[in-house]
């Protein structure tokens, strides 16, 4: 009688491109400002896909179901280096059918022609670093956009194709009071994403924070926040399954699956 063996489980790619216009004094992630330079996209496009060259033999048989480019800001890399670096990994993966590629994106870095190009590149998810629709939280927290460029970027991603959208929202931001984030929020809804990653400043150890700390909202304020919002998210169709993720139905993130 054959042995019949289970299937090999399903993989997800993560995948780091750790260059940035400005470091955010929250950021404690793996990221380098470049400040007015390019990044080095080919030599590490090249890197990267020698690296998968390398290990694509110990994952041999195991589909590929999510493959997400984060940061850093990603949305840096040209279209041209971003469609390099998924056809090489499609060369050492199996990229199942209908697999999720996220892309993390900057409003600030964002255009139109750019995001048409990210579509074609193979991206069918897009990832939107918004976090305040309040410009002076957005000074506040070191962002390089302001609230005009994000909403420009979501109508700019829809018009590109992107039917697959998240938008990642803080709150408990300094100087934010509960109408402002009642703002936020409602803001982010009407714009109707199919996901929304929502989720409280904290303060990390060796960011600029940690050395230089801003006055946030205290505990009691921070929980009225979220408890708002959460009862305003359910009330908009959006369903919690983490911590800070909330989806429409059939849009949970198959990355954090």
């Amino acid at each position: 009688m054959p042995l019949d063996f289970p299937a090999p489980p399903p993989l997800g790619l993560y995948v780091h491109l750790p260059w940035c216009v400005r470091k955010c004094p929250y950021c404690d992630f793996n990221s380098h400002p470049l400040g007015d330079h390019d990044p080095p996209e080919q030599a590490y496009v090249s890197a990267l896909l020698a690296e998968a060259a390398a290990r694509a033999a110990q994952v041999a048989g195991r589909p590929v179901c999510s493959v997400f480019i984060g940061g850093g800001t990603p949305s840096l890399f040209s279209p041209a280096a971003i469609a390099r670096l998924l056809d090489g990994l499609a060369e050492h993966f199996m990229l199942a059918p209908g697999a999720e590629i996220t892309l993390e994106a900057n409003p600030g870095t964002l255009d139109a022609a750019r995001l048409s190009g990210f579509r074609g590149a193979g991206i069918n998810r897009l990832s939107l670093g918004v976090q305040s629709f309040n410009d002076r939280c957005l000074r506040a927290i070191g962002r390089i956009h302001d609230v005009q460029q994000a909403l420009d970027a979501v109508r700019a991603a829809r018009r590109a194709g992107f039917d697959n959208l998240n938008l990642d929202l803080m709150f408990g931001l300094p100087g934010q009071d509960l109408q402002e984030a009642e703002e936020d929020l409602a803001t982010a809804i009407a714009l109707a994403p199919e996901h929304l990653s929502w989720y409280q400043l904290t303060i990390e150890p060796g960011t600029t924070f940690a050395v230089r700390p801003p006055i946030l909202p205290d505990e009691a304020l921070c929980w009225a926040m979220f408890a708002q919002g959460r009862s305003r998210l359910a009330a908009a169709g959006y369903t919690q399954y983490e911590v800070s993720a909330y989806a429409r139905p059939g849009y949970r993130c198959q990355h954090n699956e």
